[in-house]
C-alpha cells in the first residue's frame, strides 16, 4: 500500500452506524472527499473536510483510499 501525504483527497469508509439501514446493498460504502491534514504514523492521519473542519478522531489508512478526480 501506498502511503498517503499531507494535503491528498481521500475518501473515508464510511461507520456501519452512520450508514442508512434502507439504502439498498449497490449503494457507496464509500464518502469524501476529505483532505488529509496530519501524518500521525506511518498508517495513521488525520482528516478535515474542504472547509477546514477536522474530524473528529484519527483514521487508519486501511480505512481510507486515494480519491482521483
Amino acid at each position: 500500500m501506498r502511503p498517503f501525504r499531507q494535503g491528498d483527497l481521500v475518501l473515508k469508509l464510511k461507520n456501519t452506524a452512520d450508514r442508512d439501514m434502507t439504502s439498498d446493498k449497490l449503494s457507496s460504502n464509500w464518502e469524501g472527499p476529505f483532505i488529509i491534514r496530519n501524518v500521525l504514523d506511518p498508517n495513521t492521519y488525520k482528516l478535515s473536510r474542504h472547509d477546514g473542519t477536522l474530524l473528529p478522531r484519527t483514521w487508519s489508512g486501511n480505512d481510507i483510499r486515494k480519491f482521483y478526480s
